[in-house]
């Protein structure tokens, strides 16, 4: 047996997410050096369409990520993740075969702890080129958010059997050919 894990994202508000830490960090250093570095803050900021194509390249490659991390969960029988990520669409989803033991009741911190892995994965990518030692904090918030997920993909308890401890048995039975065999032997022995 096997279940389904869906977990609904919305690909504006990603783009939004990465978009608003942006902003605000090209925000803040342009405090430092208005005249210097207000080039390098309008870069950063985002905005441009070329840059709404590489977060999308982005998201994919995040996404894809998070399907690998999470093919140690899948049902080894039926299993499969897929997604329904476009271009065209804002909400897409993540979908998961599973053993049927896993919890029904954390897919919703699944997809919001989901939607946090891949801002900040994406955000390491953002950030990687232009500013390295400030991307290795996005690498430690990415994990953070796979290793809450891990912890929302916990089996429950296998359920109990009908049948009791005490209902297991033994017997031995006399084969009627070795019966029959034994007696041929008794009957041809002159002794």
């Amino acid at each position: 047996m096997s279940k389904t894990i869906t977990l609904n994202l919305n690909k504006a508000l990603i783009f939004e997410a990465v978009k608003a830490d942006s902003f605000d960090t090209a925000r803040i250093e342009k405090v430092e050096d208005p005249v210097k570095l207000a080039a390098a803050a309008a870069a950063q900021q985002g905005g441009e369409d070329h840059q709404e194509r590489q977060m999308l390249r982005y998201l994919k490659a995040a996404l894809g990520k998070f399907e690998a991390l999470m093919s140690e969960f899948v049902d080894v029988a039926d299993g499969s993740i897929e997604d329904t990520l476009s271009s065209s669409q804002d909400v897409f989803t993540v979908t998961m075969i599973v053993n049927d033991r896993y919890n029904n009741g954390l897919a919703t911190p699944m997809s919001s702890l989901c939607e946090d892995y891949l801002v900040n994965q994406m955000l390491y990518d953002w950030w990687r080129k232009s500013k390295p030692e400030y991307s290795k904090n996005f690498v430690v918030d990415a994990q953070d958010a796979i290793d809450h997920i891990r912890l929302c993909l916990a089996k429950t308890a296998p359920s109990s059997s009908s049948v009791d401890y005490t209902d297991v048995t033994g017997t031995v039975t006399q084969n009627q050919n070795q019966t029959d065999n034994e007696q041929n032997n008794q009957d041809s022995d002159p002794a």
